[in-house]
C-alpha cells in the first residue's frame, strides 16, 4: 500500500488485514473497458468545465418552498487578500449562457455500479496503483519514459510534474524517500471541507505542502529541519491568521521577532501581527531571509510564498469489519504549485477588471490558459496539474478538461486563500495531535471536534441546516438518517455528539463505503471524467439538467461566511 492506511472510525485494537486476494480479475475487466490508445488534441466538450457539477444543485423544493443552500460554503463574502465578492451568486445564478446546460451527465445519470464479490473488490482497493512490486513509485518510472498520448509536445520527455512524495510521514509529518532523505513534504491534518469532500460522500483524501529549497536551509545553505519547521510556523501564523506555538528559539541567531515583542531574545510563538510593524525585523528565516521579496514574497496575510506547492491524494475506502479508512489505491492525485507573487493590490486590480469584464460580456467564458503536461493555469498565480486512474486501474496525467474542472474553485470563489482550502483549515497547533502535522495514517478523524464558525455554531451542523441534506445534492441517505428528522430538522442528540467527534457525520458505514468504491470503479470503467467525477450513492440526485442564466435560487439572503463575527449588541 502507499505509506500508511487511515483508521477513519476505531474499535478497539485493529485486527492484522488479510493479504489481498488476486486482483487479476478485476486488472482485466478494467482493460476490457480501455479505449483505443490514441493521440488526440485537447478539447473542450464542455465549454464551461471549470463550473462545478454542485452549481447544478436543485437550491428550491418549489416556488416558496424550502430552499437549500450549499453554494454558501464556496460563494461568499470573501476576506482580504482574496477580492472575489460572489455572495451575490446564493441569490441569483450569474452563468453565461453556454453555461446554462448541465453537461455534468454522471451526476443525472450515474454508470451502474461494478458488481463483483467483496472480496474481489477489497483486493483491488488494497493494492497500490501508486507504488509497485519493487517499491518504486509507478508513475514516475511510467513518465520517465512517457507514451505518445502523454507526450503533447512530442519530444519524448515529460516537463510536468513527476510524482516524488513517497508518503512516508515521520512523526512530525515530515515525508521520507526510502533512503530516509527528506523529500521536503509535510503531511498535515485539516478539517475537510463541506459537502461533496467527506469520505461519506466519496473518497478518502491527505494534503502535503511543500515550500521551495530555501526554506529548507539555513542561512548556509545546509539542510535544517529547525529552518524549515519556523518558516512552516511562520507561514501557518499567516495564513490561518492566528499565533502559532513554537519550541523556545533563539532569535538573535535567526535576526528575526518571531515573537513581535520587539525584543530579539527566546521566542515561544510566531505572533500574527498585521499590518507588519515597519520597525519589526520579521520574515523567513535561514536562506529564505535573502530571497527577493518583491518576486519570492514574504509574510503577508493569506499568501504563500512563490513557489508553494501542494499534493493532494483521492483514495478508495477500506474496510476491515466495523473499521472505515484510507485505502492504499489512489483515484486521483492533485497538484498545484503557486509560479508568481502577487501584491494585495495586484490581487484586488485583477478581481475589479473581472468584475467590469462580466457585466460588459456577460456570455464570455472564463480563458483557460492550459499546457497538456505542465497543467492548467488558475488565473490566480498557480498552476493546477492532475494525474487520474485510466480504465485499467493505473495513474495516468489527466488531459486538460478534465484539469479544468479543478480550477472553477481553485481559480476565483470567496472561500479560497490565496487560491486554496486545505492549509487555512489545518488543525490548531495548540491542541492537535503532533500539532496537526501528521498523515491521516497516522490518526484518524475520530475524536477530532467540530470546527465553529466565528458566531459560535458548529460549522458541519450549519451547513447541514442550511442544505439540508449530508451532500449538495442530498442523495446521501445515510447521512439524511443519522442527522435529520422527519420534519427535515436537525436531531439534536446528533448535532451534540458531532460536537465532538466529526467522524460521525465524515465517515460512512462498512456497507456504504462498499458501495462508493463500486460506482467509483464503475466511473474508471466508463473513463468519461468529462461528464462528472463526483460519485452519487443513494437517494435519486436533486440536480436540474439546466440553469435559467441570471435565474433566482430562491434564497433571498446570502448566508455569511464562517469567519464573520457576529454584530456587536447591546449584550455583548
Amino acid at each position: 500500500m502507499v505509506g500508511v492506511a487511515a483508521v477513519w472510525r476505531s474499535s478497539g485494537s485493529r485486527r492484522p488485514t488479510p493479504a489481498p486476494a488476486p486482483v487479476v480479475q478485476v486488472r482485466e475487466a478494467l482493460a476490457a473497458a480501455m479505449p483505443e490508445n490514441a493521440r488526440v488534441p485537447p478539447r473542450l466538450s464542455n465549454p464551461a468545465a471549470y463550473l462545478p457539477a454542485q452549481c447544478y444543485a436543485v437550491t428550491q423544493d418549489s416556488p416558496g418552498g424550502r430552499t437549500h443552500n450549499g453554494c454558501f460554503a464556496c460563494h461568499q463574502t470573501p476576506r482580504a487578500p482574496n477580492f472575489i465578492e460572489d455572495a451575490e451568486v446564493q441569490t441569483v445564478l450569474s452563468v453565461a449562457r453556454s453555461a446554462e446546460e448541465n453537461r455534468w451527465t454522471n451526476v443525472l445519470q450515474p454508470p451502474p455500479p461494478v458488481e463483483m464479490p467483496e472480496a474481489e473488490l477489497l483486493a483491488w482497493v488494497r493494492s497500490s496503483n501508486y507504488v509497485d512490486e519493487r517499491g518504486g513509485l509507478r508513475l514516475a518510472a511510467a513518465l520517465a519514459h512517457p507514451p505518445a498520448s502523454w507526450d503533447g509536445n512530442g519530444n519524448g520527455q515529460w516537463e510536468g510534474y513527476t510524482p516524488d512524495c513517497w508518503f512516508q510521514p515521520d512523526a512530525e509529518g515530515f515525508d521520507h524517500s526510502p533512503d530516509g532523505s527528506l523529500t521536503g513534504w509535510r503531511a498535515f491534518a485539516y478539517a475537510p471541507f463541506p459537502g461533496m469532500f467527506w469520505p461519506t460522500n466519496g473518497s478518502a483524501g491527505d494534503v502535503f505542502i511543500r515550500l521551495p529549497a530555501a526554506f529548507r536551509r539555513d542561512q548556509a545553505g545546509r539542510e535544517s529541519r529547525a529552518v524549515y519547521r519556523i518558516n512552516l510556523a511562520i507561514l501557518e501564523a499567516f495564513i490561518r491568521q492566528v499565533d502559532v506555538p513554537l519550541p523556545p528559539t533563539d532569535e538573535r541567531e535567526l535576526g528575526s521577532d518571531l515573537d513581535g515583542d520587539g525584543v530579539l531574545g527566546t521566542a515561544r510563538r510566531v505572533a500574527f501581527v498585521w499590518p507588519p510593524k515597519p520597525e519589526r525585523p520579521f520574515g523567513y528565516v535561514g536562506q529564505a531571509a535573502g530571497l527577493d521579496r518583491a518576486r519570492e514574497g514574504w509574510p503577508a496575510a493569506g499568501l504563500y510564498p512563490r513557489g508553494t506547492e501542494f499534493l493532494h491524494s483521492l483514495r478508495y475506502l477500506d474496510v476491515d469489519g466495523e473499521q472505515v479508512r484510507m485505502a492504499a489505491r489512489v483515484k486521483e492525485l492533485r497538484y498545484m504549485r503557486k509560479t508568481r507573487w502577487r501584491t494585495y493590490s495586484d490581487l484586488q486590480l485583477a478581481a475589479e477588471a473581472e468584475v467590469r469584464e462580466k457585466m460588459k460580456h456577460p456570455d464570455k467564458l472564463k480563458t483557460v490558459l492550459a499546457d497538456a503536461e505542465r497543467g492548467v493555469g488558475t488565473g490566480s498565480g498557480w498552476l493546477m496539474q492532475g494525474f487520474i486512474e485510466d480504465a485499467s486501474g493505473e495513474l495516468r496525467p489527466q488531459n486538460v478538461e478534465e484539469t479544468t474542472a479543478c480550477i472553477g474553485c481553485h481559480g476565483g470563489v470567496g472561500a479560497t486563500t490565496d487560491s486554496t482550502f486545505s492549509f487555512a483549515r489545518k488543525l490548531d497547533p495548540g491542541s492537535a495531535f503532533q500539532g496537526g502535522w501528521y498523515h491521516w495514517g497516522q490518526r484518524g478523524l475520530k475524536g477530532i471536534p467540530e470546527p465553529k464558525r466565528a458566531d459560535g455554531q458548529g460549522e458541519y451542523a450549519h451547513w447541514l441546516e442550511q442544505v439540508g441534506g449530508g451532500d449538495d445534492y442530498r442523495s446521501n441517505d445515510e447521512v439524511q438518517a443519522r442527522f435529520f428528522r422527519r420534519d427535515g430538522t436537525l436531531a439534536p442528540d446528533a448535532v451534540k455528539a458531532l460536537t465532538k467527534d466529526i467522524s460521525i457525520l465524515l465517515v460512512p458505514s462498512p456497507r456504504r463505503a462498499l458501495l462508493l468504491d463500486r460506482a467509483s470503479l464503475a466511473l474508471v470503467k466508463a473513463q468519461r471524467f468529462e461528464r462528472g467525477r463526483d460519485v452519487v450513492v443513494g437517494a435519486p440526485p436533486k440536480v436540474k439538467a439546466r440553469l435559467e442564466q441570471d435565474g433566482a435560487t430562491g434564497i433571498i439572503e446570502p448566508v455569511l461566511p464562517g469567519w464573520v463575527r457576529p454584530a456587536e449588541t447591546a449584550s455583548r
